[in-house]
């Protein structure tokens, strides 16, 4: 456990107000006390602090009273204050307040509204920005973390914005093959939300986002390649007479009651109507149902059943309106079965996708569940091939039955689709196609759950019925690292939105299903629903970290990947101030949900340099509250969990090693302070005790003024917290002496502003009168306070 000492102390009462508008209008809830509207702006909500001149410093004030909603009229500011501590230059505990820096933008440079939009000084406030935390570069310019981009914000010393707010790149790591994001394939089109293999379904599953359109391809009685999910496109019970399952109207159309037939596919006997009955033009008179009775029927009766041609014609047309590339992913179906009524699928599909011009590698996939019709277009066609895996069903203990490729079964082969996923399997794969398409659960099983003992698995959820919504997933198997080992691009199938195919693990939420296999490494997926695997993938492996507060987001035109207030809690810079670290208080979906990004910042270029690394939560239910210098690789790190008054438990400021990271990227840290555990011999905060503790709620200002000693203060978040019960949290700034030196590099904390050091064992902070900025000349008087 750390032991320090509490050498300083100063409160600005809560209650502080600056010149301006009066605020807090849009304030809903309680308000401890205080009458809204505040008769101007309060002096509040310190986040971050720095060095501002003869015993001086500047604090941030944060976006106002908490939210984007409610502080529209709270002026972001960065104010000048100067402590009279007790204790470390026998002051009276006092903060004198010596104006604030209005931050804004009359150039312009916020390119998306803010509050102020039509006014000449267009003054920022906390509905634009929610400001956390700040630096001083050598120019005397501050830079600023924000949380609703999360952005870098850069301001000259007049508070004047000099540059456009900066977005934070967002750099993760995949374990795809390639490393690049996973494609995203909507599975016969946007099914979920449209009747399967439909052009309608296909261009709803564009605009969801998907890379690439499945149609499953079957032909008709003279040749013709059409897009259905089998060539039965409605199945009746012999007996009964009653519908089993239908893509078409067929069954309703009694010019066709005669074409009802009974056929064997793959072994298997079906009785309806297919499409190898049927001439194209026949078949255009039929329209589209959807399969499932539990999804949406309205779409029924509307929809044609679209050929080869027509998909890749409306993948050429949304291309040219757009400007996107879009691929096609075509399934060979029963192409045993069709070769045997002399209707083979492979020469007309190779003609059609050339005849298109439409065999650029990048954009075609060919899949299929046999094997021998691969190894055959692998001969015919140069783009990428993939062997699709199956599966009989699951076990109660989450085993997969196995069964074979029909072509296997046809030729006398014994092997499994299970023999085909084992290494060997795997490398013989390799030899014909580019890829496999295994079913999910070889990926991650679900077992059932027999409290009655009977042999099968129980209605968990009591609904009725037994499906994966009463199982739980089981751990990964190693397939897709045994692919990737063999050289194959692995896309799994099938994902869906409803609850009735998702494991319980998942609570109802499809999203989780989609991260944990983007974890895995998937190289895409099958999606009924693209739009849902599209949102995660963006997520996850989008170009920028934004959070539900982002102007992008709001707009509706991109996704958060980061929680609300998690964004730059924490802006260290280098001791040469030329290198800004910026800490994130929140992790970024993908990530470890207790891993925070340590970015990299060139001032002088304005360009992100990477990741540093990541800081790791002691909970993940804890946050960041600021990040400060010491040297060259060490600096200081609140780090707090979200509670106040005495149900606070964790209140710690630790030193981490930038330079010293584990195998999974996480700096090293040691604890340097426990602020619930502090030592006040000469009782500064004159409550009567030799004890002291910082209870509030966020603590986000952390500064170094020497080998010894540290400033802390609290973020009083007016006027909600109450940290200090029965009132609400006043402004507290306190020195700290620490048990263990810091090794502090010469141009940080007092030392590197030319002061003198610090007499703390004397109680005064002794300034040279004489003393210059090593950040220029005359900062100060460049800084127009007001």
């Amino acid at each position: 456990m750390s032991n320090v000492t509490l050498k300083g102390f100063a409160v600005l009462p809560a209650d502080t107000f600056a010149d301006g508008p009066a605020s807090g209008n849009f304030i809903t809830g309680n308000t401890n006390g205080r009458t809204i509207p505040f008769p101007g702006q309060p002096i509040q909500g310190f986040s971050g602090v720095q060095f501002a001149g003869r015993n001086s410093f500047y604090f941030n004030s944060d976006n106002g009273f908490g939210a984007k909603d409610n502080s529209a009229d709270f002026l972001l500011r960065i104010q000048r204050l100067n402590p009279n501590f007790r204790g470390s230059e026998a002051g009276d505990g006092s903060v004198e307040t010596q104006g604030f820096i209005q931050l804004s933008d009359p150039d312009q440079k916020v390119p998306f509204s803010i509050v102020n939009q039509g006014t000449p000084d267009r003054l920022l406030t906390g509905a634009d920005f929610d400001i956390e935390s700040l630096a001083l570069a050598n120019d005397g310019t501050f830079w600023i973390g924000d949380e609703f981009g999360p952005y870098l914000l850069h301001f000259d010393s007049t508070g004047k914005l000099l540059d456009a707010p900066i977005p934070t790149p967002n750099y993760f790591k995949l374990n795809t093959l390639n490393g690049q994001p996973p494609i995203v394939i909507g599975h016969r089109g946007a099914s979920g939300e449209r009747p399967e293999h439909t052009l309608e379904a296909y261009k709803l599953a564009i605009e969801r986002g998907a890379d690439f359109i499945e149609p499953d391809l079957v032909l008709t009685k003279d040749g013709v390649l059409v897009a259905r999910h089998e060539n039965a496109i409605a199945i009746i019970n012999p007996q009964t007479g009653a519908l089993v399952e239908a893509t078409t109207d067929v069954y309703l159309r009694p010019e066709f009651a005669d074409r009802l037939t009974t056929r064997v596919v793959d072994g298997v006997t079906i009785t309806g109507w297919f499409t190898e009955s049927f001439t194209l033009e026949e078949l255009k008179t039929l329209r589209a149902v959807e399969r499932l009775p539990f999804r949406d029927q309205s779409y029924n009766g509307l929809f044609e059943v679209p050929t080869l041609d027509e998909i890749i014609n409306l993948v050429k047309q949304v291309e040219a309106e757009t400007g996107r590339k879009i691929g096609i992913y075509p399934e060979t179906k029963h192409p045993t079965y069709h070769d045997s009524i002399g209707l083979s699928l492979e020469e007309p599909l190779v003609e059609t996708l050339v005849r298109n011009n439409f065999t650029d590698p990048s954009r075609v996939f060919i899949q299929s569940f046999e094997v021998s019709n691969l190894k055959e277009l692998n001969t015919l066609i140069d783009v990428p091939l993939v062997q699709l895996l199956d599966a009989e069903g699951i076990a109660l203990d989450g085993t997969l039955i196995e069964n074979q490729p029909y072509d296997f079964e046809v030729s006398g082969d014994t092997r499994t689709y299970g023999d085909l996923r084992t290494p060997e399997g795997l490398a013989e794969i390799a030899t014909y196609a580019d890829g496999i398409g295994p079913w999910k659960r070889m990926i991650v099983s679900v077992r059932g759950v027999d409290n009655d003992g009977d042999g099968r698995a129980d209605d968990i959820n009591g609904d009725g019925v037994v499906n994966d919504a009463d199982r739980f997933t089981t751990p990964p198997t190693t397939l897709v690292q045994d692919a990737h080992a063999a050289g194959l691009l692995v896309h799994p199938y099938t994902f869906r939105n409803e609850n009735l195919y998702l494991a319980a693990d998942y609570n109802g939420n499809p999203q989780l299903e989609y991260r944990q296999f983007i974890g895995l490494g998937v190289d895409g997926y099958f999606s009924d629903f693209p739009g849902t695997g599209f949102q995660v993938r963006e997520q996850i492996a989008g170009s920028f970290v934004r959070s539900p507060q982002n102007p992008d987001v709001l707009a509706g035109n991109a996704f958060s990947n980061l929680g609300g207030s998690r964004g730059f809690e924490g802006l260290a810079i280098s001791p040469d101030k030329n290198t800004l670290y910026p800490l994130l208080e929140g992790s970024v979906l993908g990530d470890p949900a207790n891993a925070l990004r340590i970015h990299k910042f060139d001032i002088p270029t304005q360009e992100y340099q990477g990741l540093v690394g990541y800081y790791r939560l002691e909970n993940s239910s804890y946050a960041i509250g600021d990040f400060t210098v010491v040297n060259d690789n060490e600096y200081l790190v609140i780090e707090r969990d979200n509670e106040q008054a005495d149900a606070a438990q964790f209140k710690k400021i630790f030193k981490v090693d930038l330079s010293q990271k584990d195998a999974d990227g996480f700096v090293v840290k040691e604890e340097v302070a426990n602020l619930l555990d502090i030592k006040d011999p000469q009782d500064l905060n004159q409550d009567g005790s030799t004890v002291f503790n910082f209870p509030f709620q966020t603590i986000e200002n952390v500064l170094v003024l020497d080998d010894r000693h540290i400033l802390v203060a609290n973020d009083n978040n007016y006027p909600f917290s109450v940290g200090r019960p029965p009132e609400i949290d006043n402004n507290e700034i306190i020195i700290l002496e620490l048990e263990k030196s810091l090794n502090v590099d010469p141009r940080v904390g007092l030392a590197g502003l030319n002061y003198n050091r610090v007499d703390f064992a004397s109680g005064g902070l002794n300034f040279n009168d004489n003393f210059t900025f090593n950040i220029g000349s005359d900062v100060l008087a460049q800084n127009t306070l007001v």
